[in-house]
């Protein structure tokens, strides 16, 4: 499938929407502390591409659940009078038809050749395009504060951080043909650490529950964005790869209801410097990192939901769909490839 942008009158403000992308991200340069702030926000919206969950972010910090005008309504609530939405981009699909020369949209083509594609008897291609989109949060709305249990997600408590650790143990020998292994390590402060060359990660044994999965987190990040045939074709500097796993690390531990340690805001902040200390390294390349990691992080919550919380993926399931949002849940089986990054911006 090709990707474009589509052109229109609103190319001008999708344009400023990137820029917006851009310009958080480099405010990150001067107060990279301010990384974990965005991160945590960012597991809220797990749902959502980083850089809608970037323009949610610079739109309103305070957000909770968004969704567009016309699911709240079919949920049974109503946006109150006066609220401004916040913008995002949200990917839709055109049909082509290969006319002679020509590539002639669906919806433009005639009646003759939309009967002739209906027969197969031309060939035809999608492009994605990306048009902006309106959300709101559910304070919104006319909702009462009493039904928000309902929609938020509330995360996972600390009693269920071992079946949380075995879902993702489970996610990454299963899905990532990626064995997890605990040992009891010489160091104590050796906590854990992902192998590309063998594709396999190794936990300290010597943890608690809570511990274990917040080193598992980000061992995994590393085995589902830098595998050693993805290392071999990207050939990203290693402080890019610690940032990417660090962020998917924040994002996890702050969804699965995990103080986050000063020592990974710390080790995060530490990389994200020095992958600006890189002349290559742009913020669009920091923006595909943070792409790739709310990807993995993405990936990874929704395999644990689906093991651990079918109640929330069915009334997600119920409550969404295409036509009225701008995402919807994926399930196991619909996993994609992490292996290499392919267009990144929308949702």
């Amino acid at each position: 499938m090709a990707y474009n942008f589509d052109a229109s009158k609103s190319e001008e403000r999708k344009s400023e929407m990137q820029k917006e992308v851009i310009n958080l991200a480099e405010s990150f340069k001067e107060k990279p502390q301010n990384f974990a702030e965005y991160l945590k926000f960012s597991s809220q919206f797990y749902n959502y591409s980083a850089r809608n969950s970037m323009l949610i972010y610079t739109q309103n910090r305070g957000a909770r659940y968004c969704n567009s005008f016309k699911a709240f309504k079919d949920m049974g609530y109503s946006v109150k009078s006066g609220e401004h939405g916040m913008k995002i981009l949200v990917p839709t699909v055109k049909t082509y038809l290969h006319i002679g020369d020509n590539l002639i949209p669906l919806s433009k083509a005639t009646t003759e050749q939309k009967n002739a594609y209906k027969l197969q008897q031309v060939q035809s291609e999608q492009k994605l395009y990306f048009k902006i989109g309106t959300v709101f949060d559910i304070t919104q709305t006319n909702c009462p504060k009493e039904d928000y249990p309902k929609y938020l997600d509330l995360g996972y408590s600390s009693k269920q951080h071992a079946q949380i650790y075995d879902s993702i143990k489970k996610f990454c020998e299963e899905k990532l043909n990626c064995p997890v292994y605990e040992n009891a390590f010489s160091s104590v402060n050796m906590r854990g650490y992902y192998e590309p060359t063998v594709n396999s990660i190794s936990i300290s044994g010597n943890f608690e529950d809570s511990t274990k999965l917040s080193i598992l987190s980000h061992e995994a990040a590393h085995a589902m964005l830098h595998n050693d045939k993805e290392m071999r074709l990207t050939k990203r500097p290693e402080a890019q790869v610690e940032f990417e796993a660090d962020a998917t690390s924040v994002m996890l531990q702050s969804y699965f209801g995990i103080e986050v340690a000063e020592s990974r805001l710390r080790h995060l902040s530490y990389c994200y410097k020095e992958m600006l200390s890189s002349k290559d390294i742009t913020s669009k390349d920091v923006i595909n990192s943070l792409d790739r990691a709310h990807k993995a992080f993405k990936t990874i919550v929704n395999n644990v939901n689906y093991k651990l919380r079918p109640d929330l993926v069915q009334s997600q399931t119920q409550s969404q769909s295409p036509q009225n949002l701008p995402h919807q849940t994926v399930l196991p089986n619909q996993i994609p490839n992490m292996g290499i990054s392919g267009m990144s911006f929308g949702m």
